[in-house]
């Protein structure tokens, strides 16, 4: 009886305190995160952001119910998302779910709200069928409301929360100038650069000699310039960085034609400025083992596409401990040319980012043959800069700032027929670098969360040879050595068996 009695209290104070635990997670959330970009934790960017809200935030999730394990479990991850969000927020944010497949008023309030069902396959009883569902929400501030039409599995969504609150709630963007006049790509070339930095800044373009005052400007852009720019242009700029200005150069130095099959040096005068801030960039062409590839036509009895190694396109996976690389991963150049510093002590200099250990440069002209058999002594100059940063007293009192890359194109994506998507890290880097000249970590942290690339590091010729034939020699000589070892105890106890005496 006393034992049945201490297994009722026993159950009944267990039940209690699991009451009590349950209660106090639904107050207080909390969870552990073992991930390595921490993708389960919210970033600094996100808490600052989220401190910094004023009016309450309004989400409303439009999602169907009886989703597949996978898209329930991104949905589950956002809601625990948001969970977060409200507890940083100090309760301003006011979250809500609803069904649209419930009924035709809320189907109909969904779509209104920019919301449209899609078509998602479902396994149900052995069978697959598609259903149409709904997987997004819309998120309002005051009059100005913004939507995720569909909220992809697998996807970071703190990055796209964090950008589109920070969107509605951020009063005075800080502009930045565009610097146009020189051949520079129009902006509408550069649709996912400008996509990006809209979050934070108003991008205006402008001429330097017809703009009254550049001091309004927190940052300037000037992007792949292809013709002379003036002297009375260029002491603008000195008498802007003298300000404490900061400015962001992407110049072109050498311009690849391929459709001519040429390469030729690119003089605009810039480049002779650069040299007394302390900065060079060589006419020359970089060229990497670690590159992309270039679609060609092969003609045989059938003619077929080839991608073909390029690597007058060098992928950059080596970047220096900065702000502005950091959780870069990959960024694709197309004809860059190194950058080297020759100024003193007086100004900060920062290497950015690097070629591998196999790379080279040719200097201009030059003339490409796609089917050229690259060697060795093609790739002699390992590890050569092509972006840095300087900070310092430029002919002022104030700190000026300046990024440079040594490719012009590097965010271009074109227009029309002949647009393409840019490399993500690309873009990262270009947002990251306004942020930094503009002294605003805005979503710098954020913007590369979440694992995007694991490329294999490169390894030469020989390592190649050894890894081959030990993989294949290793397994037939541990079997032959395993043998001969189990021959050897075997020939061992027939031995000490035929010795006299050895039975008893």
């Amino acid at each position: 009886m006393a034992k049945r009695k201490n297994l009722i209290y026993t159950s009944i104070v267990v039940a209690g305190i699991l009451i009590i635990l349950n209660f106090i997670s639904s107050i207080f959330f909390f969870r552990a995160d073992f991930t390595e970009d921490k993708r389960y934790t919210l970033d600094r960017s996100t808490k600052r952001i989220l401190r910094e809200v004023e009016l309450p935030i309004i989400m409303t999730l439009y999602v169907s119910e009886n989703l597949p394990p996978d898209v329930n479990r991104t949905v589950q991850d956002l809601k625990n998302l948001l969970t977060e969000y409200n507890n940083y927020s100090k309760r301003k944010i006011d979250f809500e779910f609803v069904n649209p497949n419930a009924n035709e008023e809320f189907e109909q309030e969904a779509i209104e709200a920019g919301i449209n069902p899609v078509p998602l396959e479902v396994r149900e009883k052995d069978q697959i069928k598609v259903q149409r569902v709904f997987l997004g929400m819309s998120i309002q501030v005051g009059d100005k409301s913004e939507i995720i039409p569909l909220i992809k599995p697998g996807i970071v969504m703190e990055y796209t929360l964090s950008t589109l609150i920070k969107r509605l709630t951020i009063k005075d963007k800080p502009k930045i100038g565009y610097i146009t006049g020189h051949g520079e790509p129009s902006l509408d070339k550069l649709g996912q650069a400008m996509t990006e930095l809209s979050v934070l800044y108003d991008v205006e373009p402008i001429h330097l000699l017809a703009e009254p005052n550049l001091s309004d400007y927190k940052s300037l852009l000037l992007i792949g310039p292809m013709a002379t720019i003036s002297g009375s242009q260029l002491r603008r700029l000195d008498a802007y960085l003298a300000e404490g200005g900061n400015l962001f150069i992407a110049i072109e130095r050498v311009n690849g034609m391929l459709n001519d099959g040429i390469g030729v040096t690119v003089n605009t005068g810039l480049e002779v400025w650069l040299q007394t801030k302390g900065l060079y960039v060589d006419d020359s062409f970089i060229v990497d083992k670690k590159c992309g590839t270039v679609t060609v036509q092969q003609q045989g009895y059938f003619s077929y596409p080839q991608q073909i190694n390029f690597p007058f396109l060098p992928v950059v996976s080596k970047f220096a401990d900065h702000t502005i690389t950091d959780g870069i991963e990959t960024v694709v150049f197309q004809f860059a040319s190194p950058i080297s510093f020759t100024g003193d002590s007086t100004l900060n200099y920062q290497p950015l980012a690097f070629t591998s250990d196999i790379s080279g440069k040719l200097s201009a002209p030059i003339s490409f043959n796609i089917g050229r058999v690259w060697r060795a002594q093609d790739f002699l100059h390992p590890n050569l800069t092509v972006a840095a940063a300087i900070s310092g007293n430029m002919g002022g009192e104030k700190e000026a700032r300046i990024c440079i890359v040594g490719d012009g194109n590097f965010i271009v994506n074109g227009y029309g027929a002949s647009k393409i998507a840019i490399q993500r890290d690309n873009i990262n880097f270009l947002a990251n670098a306004v942020d930094w000249l503009s002294d605003d970590t805005g979503l710098m942290s954020l913007r590369t969360k979440g694992v995007s690339s694991r490329p294999l590091s490169e390894i030469t010729d020989g390592r190649v040879f050894f890894l081959k034939y030990l993989n294949f020699l290793l397994p037939l000589v541990s079997v032959i050595a395993y043998g001969l070892f189990r021959f050897e105890r075997r020939r061992s106890k027939r031995t000490k068996r035929m010795k006299p005496g050895f039975i008893k």
